[in-house]
This record gives C-alpha cells, sequence and structure tokens, in this order.
C-alpha cells in the first residue's frame, strides 16, 4: 500500500522523484510562545525532478523555479552522469549524492545533452520550511534507538490552553512528509486543516529521510518503524502546549498498520485511520495486484488469474516458509518472472522500495488480534473510489474492535474519494487521475467530529 506523498514523489507519477535536500535555522513556534532552536541540520537543495533513464543513470524531468538548478545551466531532459565525479547509476544514488552535501556546496553535475557530455556546476541552497500565516510550524526532531529524524509540528497560534494532539503516521513509501514548495499537495491540505480546526499535529520522517540521519528508509525493517513511531508519539506528549490526555493517531494507508501497534505501547485516547488493510500483507498484495491490473490495464482476465495465482505462490515460499529469492527460483523455476517484477534490482528488496526484512515482518503480525487488544475508541475512514484499499477491511477493523469492546469502533464510507483524499465522478476517472483532483473536505469533517464527541 502507497501512500500519495509528494516530496521525493512516488506517487501519481510513479518513478519520479523530486529531490530537493538542505540545512540549520531556527524554528520559533508557538502555543505559549515556544521558542526552539533546531536540534538538526537542514539539507540542502538543489531543486529538480528526475526519473530513471536508460543506462543505469536520471533524468531531469522538472526544475523548481526560483532554485539552485534553475539558476544553473541545468536543463529539463539532461541525463545526469556524476556528480563531483561519481556515477549516478539510480535515483537513489542521486539523492543520496546530493545529500552528502552541504548548503553553500559546489556541485558538479556531469549531464549529457544532445549526445554530448556537459560539466555544470551549482551552487547548492537550504531547503526551505513550511510557513503559515493561519497558524505556526515548528520544525523539531525525534531521537530514536538508531536514528534522529526529522519532525515538524503545526499547531493553533495565540492559545492559552493545553491543546488535542494528532500524530500523523504516513504510508509505506520512503517519502518525505516535509512539504514547503507550493505545488499541490493533499496530504498537507488535510494535516493543515486538521491544524485550522484546533488540533496540534506532529508528523515525523522515516530513518535516513530529509533531514533525518540513520539507516537508508528502504533498509530498515517493520519493528523499527514501528519503534521510530512510538518514540514520536512520545516526543509529542512531552511538549508542554499539548494535553498529554487527548492524543490521537491518524494512520494513513500503511500508517493504519503502524498506529495500532504503536497505541499498544504508547497509549493514546483514540485511533483514526483510512485506507488501510487489516488482513495479511501478502495477501492484500496479491488482492491489490489483481485489482490494480484489472482497473488499470484491462487486461485478459483469465491470463491474469493465472499469473495471480503464481504470485500467491511466490509470496507463500518467501513470506510464509521464508524461502529466499534465490531459492525460490532454484526450486519453482516457473515463478522467476513474477520473481523479478517483485524484486528488479536486486533479491532483498521488494519491488525496490523496502527490505524483505520488513516485508516478512508485516506478514508475519497479526494486526486483527492487535486492534482486538486495544480498549479505545477506533474510527475506520475509507474512500469509496480508493483502488488500493477495500471496504470491507475498514467494516472488519470495526467489527474487530467492537467484538471485544462494544461501541468502540466505527467505520465511514466516505463518497468520491480516492486513496489519497481526492475527489472524482467515477471510478473510471479515480483510476486515470488517482491523487490528482481536489480536496475531499470529509475526511476531516469527520475526523474532527468524531475526535471532538470523544473529547468533549
Amino acid at each position: 500500500m502507497y501512500s500519495p506523498i509528494f516530496s521525493i514523489a512516488k506517487g501519481a507519477a510513479a518513478g519520479c522523484l523530486l529531490l530537493m535536500l538542505s540545512l540549520l535555522d531556527l524554528a520559533t513556534a508557538g502555543a505559549n510562545e515556544l521558542t526552539s532552536v533546531d536540534p538538526l541540520p537542514r539539507r540542502s537543495f538543489l531543486g529538480v525532478t528526475v526519473n530513471p533513464a536508460p543506462d543505469n543513470h536520471v533524468r531531469i524531468i522538472k526544475i523548481i523555479p526560483n532554485s539552485p538548478a534553475a539558476r544553473s545551466e541545468l536543463a529539463v531532459g539532461d541525463i545526469v552522469l556524476t556528480l563531483n565525479g561519481t556515477p549516478v547509476v539510480s535515483v537513489d544514488t542521486f539523492l543520496a549524492g546530493v545529500k552528502s552535501f552541504k548548503t553553500g556546496d559546489r556541485l558538479i553535475c556531469r549531464i549529457q545533452r544532445d549526445g554530448k557530455e556537459i560539466d555544470i556546476e551549482i551552487a547548492l541552497g537550504e531547503y526551505p520550511r513550511e510557513q503559515s500565516g493561519d497558524f505556526q510550524v515548528l520544525y523539531d526532531a525525534v531521537d530514536t534507538r538508531d536514528a534522529t529524524v526529522r519532525s515538524i509540528l503545526t499547531m493553533p497560534g495565540g492559545n492559552q490552553r493545553k491543546l488535542p494532539a494528532i500524530l500523523f503516521v504516513q504510508g509505506w513509501a520512503c517519502s518525505s512528509v516535509d512539504w514547503p514548495l507550493p505545488e499541490p499537495n493533499l496530504t498537507r491540505e488535510l494535516v493543515y486543516r486538521l491544524t485550522k480546526a484546533g488540533f496540534v499535529v506532529m508528523r515525523s520522517e522515516k530513518s535516513g529521510v530529509g533531514d533525518s540521519t540513520g539507516r537508508p528508509c528502504r533498509d530498515v525493517d517493520f519493528q523499527d518503524e514501528v519503534a521510530l513511531f512510538t518514540s514520536a508519539l512520545k516526543k509529542l506528549k512531552s511538549y508542554d502546549f499539548v494535553d498529554t490526555g487527548n492524543i490521537f493517531i491518524f494512520g494513513h494507508s500503511a500508517g493504519g498498520w503502524v498506529a495500532p501497534l504503536v497505541a499498544a505501547e504508547e497509549p493514546v485516547k483514540g485511533i483514526v485511520v483510512f485506507g488501510t488493510v487489516v488482513r495479511p500483507f501478502g495477501e492484500y498484495l496479491v488482492e491489490n495486484s489483481r485489482r490494480s491490473r484489472w482497473l488499470r490495464s484491462q487486461p485478459d482476465l483469465a491470463q491474469l488469474e493465472d499469473e495471480q495465482r503464481l504470485t500467491a505462490q511466490f509470496y507463500h515460499y518467501l513470506l510464509v516458509e521464508k524461502s529466499s529469492v534465490s531459492e525460490v527460483i532454484a526450486k519453482h523455476p516457473e515463478l522467476k518472472p513474477i520473481a523479478k517484477r517483485l524484486f528488479p534490482r536486486d533479491d532483498e528488496h521488494f519491488e525496490d522500495l523496502r527490505s524483505l526484512q520488513h516485508v516478512r515482518q508485516l506478514n508475519d503480525r497479526n494486526i486483527a488480534r492487535v486492534w482486538a487488544s486495544l480498549d479505545v475508541p477506533v474510527l475506520a475512514l475509507f474512500g469509496e473510489l480508493d483502488i488500493r484499499t477495500l471496504a470491507m477491511d475498514h467494516e472488519y477493523i470495526a467489527a474487530i474492535v467492537n467484538a471485544r469492546h462494544p461501541g468502540k469502533g466505527t467505520w465511514r464510507l466516505l463518497p468520491g474519494m480516492d486513496h489519497g483524499f481526492a475527489l472524482h465522478e467515477s471510478l473510471k476517472e479515480s483510476v486515470a487521475h488517482e491523487f490528482v483532483g481536489p480536496f475531499g473536505d470529509q475526511v476531516v469533517q469527520e475526523t474532527v467530529r468524531w475526535i471532538r464527541e470523544i473529547v468533549g
């Protein structure tokens, strides 16, 4: 399940990654005149969007206005070959390469244009910060066992009382939740509207993402990621402007797997999830692939079902029997095309997104049992035109909660909404323009109404 977050975007423009990296500053934020020195250096900022190009390079497909890239001789269509002499062999190496520099450093970017190789020098800037005239923004950090990760809080200004708070937990991808650029971003719209409704809202980056230190997100296992967000929740409780008796978690997409596990370790007042799953991850992967290919590419459905049966077998050997990718291929050579599609670059990274260990740990967890153990109110929201999850899972979450704690579980269907909070007129439009459209404010209205009923 992939969450549409477009700061290093792997979302609607799948494979495109927005690159901007920056350095140190002061962050002032709000309630109670709070002033905090930013404990994390700000990453450097180049200002390009790239996607993979032939021969293990990357191609510039967009240059951000008023960025260092825009002030240089870089152009859309350039193929990036090296950064300060280091070969660029993938989007990941490009990201890591730029992030290794500091604000003000000079970067020599060797590009290929019209068959010629050219060296272009760029002075890197500092990554911008989110700002708003409607509320206050605090850039802070969360210390975890293995990393210090960037956190961002938005909060209503001018309050002299403690405020209820929401920890927003993003989806499965390793995209940033630091969104200072003016491009459309519906997840940012959700966070901002919840803030304007009177809540402190906290986001936390994942390991190695954005300003954060630590291992690359793609190498972090599921248990360590849950521990990271548990640390973020503890940090949220430490602020003197937060009403610690009224803290909620909002889990978006795969954040709906993380949310109950965090709440099991660190108590909260309630949990909201949107566009999530409660079934085993391997089962979800098969069903999601079937539905996505059916709706997007209109294949021969009998042939599709043959392939899905092979895919289910592959997941069983890999996730249940714990065979390696190479072992599965050796014993079942008919599954090699499936294996190469799901592990395109190496045998340790599923879809080149997350580690195999992460996927196995996620599949091993019975999330239903965790939901059943939590004696807190739960609201499961589902967008009617979400093509990545099913209404059944949300109804099922409410039923699981109510079986042990009657009246604590609720689910709601949000008309016309897709997996990324965008509104559409039809399923066909949702498939064609997923994550693009007007923001569906129903998700905010339902969340705020439900929380206020609990808080009183």
